[in-house]
């Protein structure tokens, strides 16, 4: 028979373990996001989002990145790069160090381009590390009325389940200031 000892100890373990595993446990993340650019070619909103010396303008989130390598040709190219990115609760988690490579190529010219991205972030200073990956597509499209573009981005990560709803607000408030940025872009 256990005592009154061990009776007590036994919700703390076996609240231990839950967290451990909610902290262990990963979980992928999926949040799509679209923004329809009035009166331009997919090619003109590629070219600007596929450079990625205008990504500090477009994501002013990023203090910092730096270009690693860059390769291929005008149909298909790569680069890589590292990026230091703000975040909430920057006091407590640190900067978001980002190690990634981006794939830029035209799928149908000049209606349909493409770019994947594919980052390794390390938060927590360092002690946590999360996948990530995006898959950007550049369409002409018409809505109402209007013809242009439709850019379509599809974000994945594999945060732990116990910071799920942080990388959700990190990756939407990310994803809100880049695409308010975009769309002002075009504007003027």
């Amino acid at each position: 028979m256990a005592g009154p000892r061990t009776r007590r100890k036994l919700p703390l373990a076996l609240g231990g373990l839950v967290c451990l595993f909610l902290i262990l446990k990963r979980g992928n993340q999926t949040r799509n996001y679209e923004l329809f650019i009035p009166h331009q070619d997919p090619k003109a909103v590629w070219d600007v989002v596929a450079d990625f010396s205008n990504m500090p303008k477009l994501n002013t989130r990023i203090d910092h990145w730096e270009l690693l390598d860059e390769s291929g040709n005008f149909d298909r190219w790569t680069y890589k790069v590292i990026t230091y990115e703000s975040m909430i609760g920057q006091w407590l988690f640190g900067y978001n160090e980002n190690h990634g490579e981006v794939i830029v190529e035209p799928i149908k010219a000049p209606d349909h381009y493409y770019m994947q991205e594919v980052y390794t972030t390390h938060s927590f200073h360092g002690f946590l590390i999360i996948k990530n990956h995006g898959k950007m597509d550049f369409k002409r499209a018409v809505q109402d009325g209007q013809k242009g573009t439709l850019f379509v981005h599809e974000a994945y990560c594999n945060c732990p389940l116990l910071l799920a709803p942080v990388c959700i607000l990190e990756t939407d408030l990310n994803r809100a200031e880049f695409l308010r940025n975009l769309a002002n872009w075009f504007k003027s």
